[in-house]
């Protein structure tokens, strides 16, 4: 059970930082533009996060 938790935890660390894995220029760089730019960056972002998490050797591996 302790060994499962730990892996689960280890995931869940794993899958928090690609989400929240955005260039921190990314603010600056949509001040200012028009609705439609800053829609398809903020969808380019979420699916490449979301790509990242579909890679299980990216979770599966003993290093966090």
């Amino acid at each position: 059970m302790v060994e499962c938790e730990e892996a689960l935890e280890g995931i869940k660390r794993r899958v928090s930082a690609d989400l929240l894995k955005l260039p921190a220029s990314l603010c600056h760089e949509l001040a200012g533009r028009n609705p439609q730019h800053i829609q398809r960056v903020s969808t380019a972002a979420l699916r490449s996060s979301l790509e990242r998490l579909n890679r299980l050797e990216n979770y599966l591996c003993s290093n966090p």
